[in-house]
C-alpha cells in the first residue's frame, strides 16, 4: 500500500502527469491518493468565507469547470459539489469557515477520481479530529475503524481519492491548518500501515533552502525526522509540521518528488545527509547543519541547529550569502565532514521497488543526483 499526495501546483499545472502516474502504478500495487485544492483556490475560499461575497464562489466554480474541460473531464460531475458553495449550511462562523475552505480539496478529489476511475472518500469520513476549527489534529486511534472505506474501494477496483486538509470534529468539518493535506496523507499512511507516503509537488524534493528564491539551493537526498520537524516549524513549506511529527512518531518513510516527469529527490526517515538546511519566517531564521558564523547571536540552539531573531529580509540576505560561501564552485563540501563531492548534475534512474521489499512496482522514478553518498 502506497499513499500519494498531490499538492496544489501539481493539481493545477501537472494534472495529467499525476493521472498517468497513478494509472500506471495502480496496475501493479494498491495506491491511495490524497489531493489538495488547485493552487490559489484556498486563498479565494478564505476571502469567500470572510465576506460571503458569492462572486468569489463563482470564481472558484469557474476555475474548476475550466480545469475539468482542459483535462477532458465532463464538468457535470462537479455540479452537486459546486452547488454546496452557494447553498451554505446554517453553521456558526468557525465551522462555516472550515466548511467553505474544505470545498477546494473536495472539488479536486472529484476531478481526480473522474480521471483515474477512482472513488471519492471524504476526509471527514475517515479522520476523527480533536482540537479546534482551523487547526485541528487527527486522532489516529479513533480513526482506525474508518479505514474500511479505503479497503472497500480497493476491493471493488477503485482508486480511493481522499480530499486532504479536513477531519470530523464533533460531526462537523474542521480543517487541519495550512499544508494540512500533507498531514492527511501521512495520517492515512499510518492508518493503512503503508510502506511509504509520497508527497508530490512542483520541485524535485527538499532543498538546502527554498529553490524558488535561492537558485543555488541544493537537493537534500536524506532528511531526518528531527531536521524536518524543526524546519517545518520555521518556514519550510515542503511538509506541514504536524505531518513531520506524525511520520516521526510512527517511523513512516516519506518520499518527496516532482510530479512533472516523476522525479524523486528526498527521503524523509531516521537517516540524515548532514547537509545544511536554511529556513525562515517573518521574524526567525533557522540554520541546520551550518557551522559558519553569520555575525548574529542565536536566541536558541541545539546540537546541530541555531535559531536567530531576524527579519524576513535580513534572513533572506543571510541565506543567500551562506549559499554563496558554502556552495561556491571552488569550495569543497568536505568542510561538512561528508563524503560528498559536487559534480555536474545528471539524472539517475531509480525504481521504487528498491525502496520497498514488499512490492514490485514496475514504473520508475527519477531523482536529480549529484553524486551524493549520504552519511549516517
Amino acid at each position: 500500500m502506497i499513499v500519494f499526495k498531490f499538492g496544489g501546483s501539481s493539481m493545477r499545472l501537472d494534472f495529467q502527469d499525476a493521472v498517468s502516474l497513478i494509472t500506471n502504478l495502480f496496475e501493479e500495487s494498491e495506491v491511495v491518493v490524497v489531493v489538495s485544492a488547485l493552487k490559489g483556490v484556498t486563498d479565494d475560499l478564505i476571502r469567500y468565507a470572510d465576506s460571503l461575497n458569492q462572486d468569489l464562489a463563482v470564481k472558484v466554480a469557474s476555475e474548476y469547470i475550466y480545469h475539468a474541460k482542459l483535462n477532458g473531464i465532463d464538468p457535470s460531475v462537479l455540479k452537486p459539489y459546486i452547488d454546496r458553495l452557494f447553498t451554505l449550511p446554517d453553521l456558526e462562523y468557525p465551522a462555516l469557515r472550515d466548511y467553505i475552505l474544505s470545498m477546494g480539496e473536495l472539488l479536486s478529489a472529484v476531478l481526480f477520481a473522474s480521471a483515474v476511475g477512482g472513488k471519492v472518500i471524504p476526509g471527514e469520513e475517515i479522520f476523527i479530529g480533536r482540537g479546534e476549527f482551523g487547526d485541528a489534529f487527527i486522532d489516529i486511534e479513533k480513526s482506525r475503524r474508518n479505514t474500511k472505506l479505503i479497503y472497500e474501494a480497493l476491493e471493488n477496483g477503485f482508486v480511493p481519492v481522499v480530499p486532504g486538509f479536513v477531519a470530523n470534529l464533533d460531526g462537523r468539518i474542521a480543517t487541519l491548518g495550512r499544508g494540512g493535506s500533507d498531514y492527511s496523507a501521512v495520517a492515512l499512511g499510518v492508518l493503512l500501515d503503508s510502506e511509504f507516503v509520497v508527497i508530490m509537488s512542483d520541485v524535485d524534493g527538499i532543498y538546502t533552502a527554498d529553490p524558488r528564491i535561492i537558485p543555488m539551493a541544493k537537493l537534500i537526498p536524506y532528511l531526518s525526522y528531527d531536521e524536518a520537524l524543526l524546519a517545518s516549524r520555521y518556514g519550510m513549506r515542503a511538509i506541514q509540521w504536524k505531518a513531520s511529527k506524525l511520520a516521526k512518531d510512527f517511523k513512516l518513510t516519506v518520499l518527496f518528488g516532482r510530479t512533472r516527469n516523476w522525479r524523486m529527490g528526498t527521503v524523509l526517515s531516521e537517516r540524515s545527509s548532514g547537509m545544511p538546511l536554511m529556513t525562515f519566517t517573518k521574524d526567525r531564521l533557522l540554520l541546520i547543519n551550518v557551522t559558519e558564523d553569520i555575525g548574529y547571536d542565536p536566541i536558541e540552539e541545539g546540537p546541530y541547529w541555531k535559531l536567530y531573531a531576524l527579519s524576513e529580509s535580513e534572513a533572506l540576505k543571510v541565506v543567500r550569502e551562506l549559499h554563496k560561501r558554502i556552495f561556491s564552485p571552488t569550495q569543497s563540501i568536505f568542510q561538512f565532514g561528508l563524503d560528498i563531492q559536487w559534480k555536474s548534475e545528471h539524472y539517475q534512474q531509480v525504481s521504487i521497488k528498491n525502496l520497498s521489499q514488499k512490492r514490485n512496482i514496475i514504473r520508475k522514478f527519477y531523482y536529480e543526483e549529484e553524486n551524493l553518498e549520504p552519511s549516517g
